[in-house]
């Protein structure tokens, strides 16, 4: 919502924002940030443990989990204030309070003066966001059961915790877990944690979670769960076997659902599907003048599923405010999008897997290099995982997939090579600096290219 706004006010436009909570939403006070300022933590911690294999002494790190907390605040409170700044800065008139949509130009805000109604000549955004999917059985209450809301705020780290959930957030919140000593157990439903990636990558992240102490229940189905005078206990099933989990906590992270309801979206005639604003490529929803963006949506035509990433709606909403201020824009491409798993060791990945690739009919070659041939990996302990890169036969590159140490920093030069639907040849000719990790990913280009230097 912001990234739009800040957009179409620097485009000239007359811009109110209304917001019933803090500026930045779910990324920068329940989501990305706090999360990844507790991933930069638990690393160290990590770090701390494996201290003798860089010849330095160490004894075994402990922590005080207040202070913890208090730095994640430290890092939020920081970008609140600068991203508030901005909002003075680019003269975009903040409306605290509750909106609903009235009709195709109007929205009602419940503000502590009363009701004040805006109205938008050129268009309304819906920009509400989503919130985290309970389980159908058991809510998550803060208390025993927790969501990733609770997760940031939490008084204490269990010793034991099932989380349900192996895709993103899962797994963030578990690799947390596991790096500050809690005993951590994770039931995913589908065949594969990280379902949405490369094969290859799944499988060399549950073995190299697994080498941390971490374990999984994979393809197996929770059916039950109840909070008992201990903690919790969760009845799964696998194959036609029942197991019961106990733990001190459970951890819930099945996804987020859009935040649609009660602010006179449906009464308004917008189309909603599942929850989701249905919109078009160019964020247009079936009521004219009426535009969505961010987690709210999904965009049928785009023939992709719509990435629940703060760096989308970023993208989405200056399209947006362009196309609103008269600009043309192209369709954001949602196949390119790089997207990142920040547990220990890192995911990141951009463009087609090689299944996605031969499930469209392309003939594919691959090629994949270890970080444990890297050097710049290797001083930095261990050099586990690879990078994977996956081509047309004799045609462009059309995804990179990463496993590994700061995967996060170098998975945007590999976007460009999709995006720019770039050949092996013409990648084989980037040089990359020596020693660094960046080098792994020029080394799968000149592997493409049929001329590998190191592998």
């Amino acid at each position: 919502g912001y990234s739009c706004a800040f957009r179409a006010a620097g485009l000239g436009l007359r811009v109110a924002m209304v917001e019933d909570d803090k500026v930045g939403g779910t990324c920068l006070h329940r989501g990305c940030i706090p999360t990844k300022a507790l991933l930069h933590a638990a690393d160290l911690m990590d770090e701390f443990r494996g201290a003798d294999e860089f010849g330095l002494i160490a004894t075994e790190p402990d922590y005080d989990w207040a202070k913890v907390l208090q730095f994640k605040d430290g890092v939020v409170g920081r970008m609140y204030k600068g991203l508030s700044g901005l909002v003075k800065k680019r003269k975009v008139e903040l409306v605290a309070g509750r909106g609903t949509l009235v009709d195709a130009s109007k929205v009602a805000v419940q503000t502590d003066e009363g009701e004040r109604v805006l109205t938008g000549d050129r268009g309304v955004v819906l920009a509400t966001g989503s919130y985290a999917r309970d389980l159908p059985f058991i809510n998550a209450d803060g208390d025993k059961v927790h969501n990733s809301d609770h997760g940031l705020v939490a008084s204490d780290v269990p010793a034991s915790v099932i989380v349900v959930g192996g895709n993103y957030i899962g797994l963030e919140f578990a690799s947390i877990f596991r790096s500050f000593g809690a005993e951590v157990t994770v039931v995913e439903m589908l065949p594969k944690i990280a379902p949405a990636e490369d094969d290859d990558i799944s499988e060399a992240l549950l073995k190299l979670l697994e080498r941390r102490g971490i374990k999984f229940h994979v393809g197996a189905s929770l059916t039950e769960a109840h909070v008992t005078d201990a903690g919790v206990e969760a009845n799964i099933e696998k194959d036609g076997n029942a197991d019961v989990l106990k733990a001190d906590r459970m951890f819930v992270a099945i996804g987020r659902a859009p935040r649609s309801e009660g602010m006179g979206f449906e009464e308004a005639g917008i189309k909603i599907e599942k929850g989701f604003v249905v919109v078009d490529p160019g964020f247009r929803t079936n009521v004219d003048g009426v535009f969505a963006l961010g987690d709210l949506i999904t965009v049928p035509e785009a023939n992709w599923p719509h990435p629940q990433l703060a760096h989308v709606a970023f993208i989405e909403g200056i399209k947006l405010a362009e196309s609103l201020a008269g600009r043309q824009t192209t369709p954001v491409d949602y196949r390119n999008i790089p997207h990142i798993i920040y547990c220990q060791p890192e995911v990141a990945a951009v463009g087609l897997s090689e299944s996605k690739a031969r499930e469209e009919g392309r003939e594919v070659v691959t090629a994949r290099y270890p970080f444990s041939a890297n050097a710049r990996a290797l001083m930095l302990g261990g050099g586990q995982g690879f990078v994977k890169t996956v081509a047309e036969k004799d045609g462009t590159v059309l995804g990179v997939h990463i496993v590994g140490p700061r995967a996060s920093d170098i998975i945007t030069e590999a976007q460009l090579a999709t995006s720019w639907e770039a050949y092996p040849a013409e990648l084989a000719e980037l040089i990359h600096p020596h020693p660094t990790l960046s080098e792994a990913l020029g080394e799968t280009f000149l592997g493409l290219e049929g001329k590998p230097l190191h592998g």
